[in-house]
Order: C-alpha cells, then sequence, then structure tokens
C-alpha cells in the first residue's frame, strides 16, 4: 500500500523551492498555453487532427502531473519501518542522524533529514528524495516530460516562426534573456511570451534528455546514483528485473497511468543479490 507524506511537503531548501515552485507552475500553463494559443493557430478546430491533439496532450499532461505528484508525494523514507537492532553489520548499519537502524540500500538525507529506503538521490524538482516507493513516478515522470517537450519545442518552433516582429535587432536578447526582458518591461509583447515559452522547453528538452539517458542506464544495471558512485554491482538482477523492481508487476498500467497500482517485488528492506536471484529466479519466473 502506497504511503503519502504529510508532513514537511514543501522544500526546505530554497533553491529546492524555487524549482518546486517553477515546475509545479510551468507544468499547467504550458498545458494551457499549447491548448488556447499554439493548437488553434496551427489546426482548424473541429478538425481530427485538432482533436488527435487534444487527446495526446491531455494523456501526456495528466502523465506528466500524476507522476510528479507522485514524486513528491509518496513517502520512500524509514520513518514507517521497523528493523530489528541486532541486524547491525554487514548491509545494515547504525544511522546516527536517525538513531535507528537503516536496512541495506538506505541511506540518510540531510535535507530531508531522514534515511531513504533504496536511496537514489535528493530530487530538487520535488524536494524530496528519490527512492524506493518513489523511483517508478521519477522515471516515468522523466519519460513523459521527455515526450512532453519535444512535442512542445516542436509546435512552439514553428508558431513562434509564423508570429511577425519576432526577429529584429534585439532577436538575441529575446531568445537568450525571454524572462528578463518581460518582467523588466522591455519587452511585453504577446511574442515575447511565446518566446519565453519555446526557450523553456529547448532547454527543458536538453536537460530533460541528459537526465532520461543517465537514469535509464542506472535502472538497466539495477543501480543508483549512490551505489554507481561506490561501484556496488550487487543487485544487478538482469534488465527485465531490474525493470520490475523499479516499476513493479503492473508495470504496463504504470506506463499509462500515474494512478493505477503496481506492486513492488520488494518491501524496501529485504534485498535479493545476485547470488541469492540465482537461487530464487527459477520459482519467481
Amino acid at each position: 500500500m502506497v504511503r503519502l507524506r504529510k508532513n514537511r511537503l514543501l522544500p526546505q531548501q530554497m533553491s529546492d523551492l524555487g524549482a518546486f515552485v517553477f515546475v509545479s507552475l510551468m507544468i499547467p500553463l504550458t498545458y494551457l498555453w499549447e491548448i488556447f494559443f499554439v493548437t488553434p493557430e496551427l489546426y482548424s478546430e473541429d478538425t481530427y487532427t485538432w482533436y488527435l491533439h487534444m487527446l495526446f496532450g491531455l494523456v501526456v499532461f495528466v502523465n506528466i502531473a500524476g507522476n510528479f505528484l507522485g514524486l513528491w508525494l509518496v513517502d520512500t523514507s524509514t520513518r514507517h519501518i521497523i528493523v530489528p537492532s541486532g541486524q547491525v553489520g554487514g548491509t545494515w548499519h547504525f544511522c546516527a542522524s536517525c538513531e535507528a537502524v537503516s536496512p541495506p540500500r538506505a541511506w540518510h538525507c540531510t535535507v530531508c533529514n531522514v534515511c531513504i529506503l533504496k536511496r537514489e538521490h535528493h530530487c530538487m524538482f520535488a524536494g524530496y528524495c528519490v527512492g524506493h516507493n518513489n523511483h517508478r513516478y521519477f522515471i516515468l515522470f522523466l519519460g513523459w516530460m521527455w515526450v512532453g517537450v519535444l512535442y512542445c519545442t516542436f509546435f512552439n518552433s514553428l508558431y513562434v516562426w509564423a508570429l511577425e516582429g519576432v526577429f529584429s535587432v534585439f532577436a538575441v536578447l529575446k531568445f537568450v534573456f525571454p524572462l528578463i526582458m518581460i518582467m523588466s518591461g522591455m519587452d511585453m509583447s504577446y511574442s515575447q511570451v511565446a518566446i519565453f515559452f519555446w526557450s523553456v522547453h529547448v532547454a527543458a528538452f536538453l536537460l530533460v534528455s541528459v537526465l532520461l539517458v543517465y537514469h535509464i542506464r542506472l535502472v538497466c544495471i539495477g543501480s543508483t546514483t549512490f551505489e554507481t558512485n561506490r561501484r556496488i554491482r550487487s543487485y544487478d538482477l538482469g534488465l527485465k528485473q531490474n525493470w520490475v523492481e523499479v516499476l513493479g508487476k503492473g508495470w504496463a498500467l504504470a506506463l499509462i497511468w500515474p494512478f493505477g497500482k503496481s506492486k513492488l517485488p520488494h518491501n524496501g528492506i529485504e534485498w535479493d543479490t545476485q547470488e541469492t536471484w540465482k537461487l530464487e529466479a527459477p520459482k519467481n519466473r
């Protein structure tokens, strides 16, 4: 059963809070911008093409927003986990900050101020750590975000190119500093708003592409950022099982519906290693 966080929902660092607010605002604003301004200019309303783009845009928006909510709200800490104190040693360790025993793959986050099950990294956009219970939402958030920003970048490029007065002597400043041009009052025109959205989507596409490739590679080898930095490769159970470990047994539904249930094969405390999986894998096939 998914447990939701109830305390300290807002990011604790100013840098995290700024990134969180920006992403939280840009997701719905981008959707509204695309359906009310961009798409109607490129396609006539009440046509099959227009309806197709409306449907696809809605699917992308729901998956981006839903997976972001899961990443942000799903509790993946050890706070509600009862572990035996006699397990200290080996892969178990004592966390001095939490004053409790932490299971294998769980490590303390100084920002969240708690140990995280299968800690991947601290995500500044959600202001919370990526771990065992919300790893699925993080990966799918990146995947759908990549689809979304690619989609938006393509159509916004067509849209901006067709606008009059976009290219001028100050065109470089408009594209390099779009938000400053608007907030400073130097250019608050409709075309500058279009340039702002175009610039944000291009930057997001480049960033998300790098993050997505990096984290897909980690999932494929059954590792996390923390473990990779320390060259820990004990949890590589093969390509298929590595993905099930993240997306869960109901991965097919999780891919297209962020609110669907997808039970994870492990509880976040006891983990199969390459050695134990060789013995258990035939039973699980």
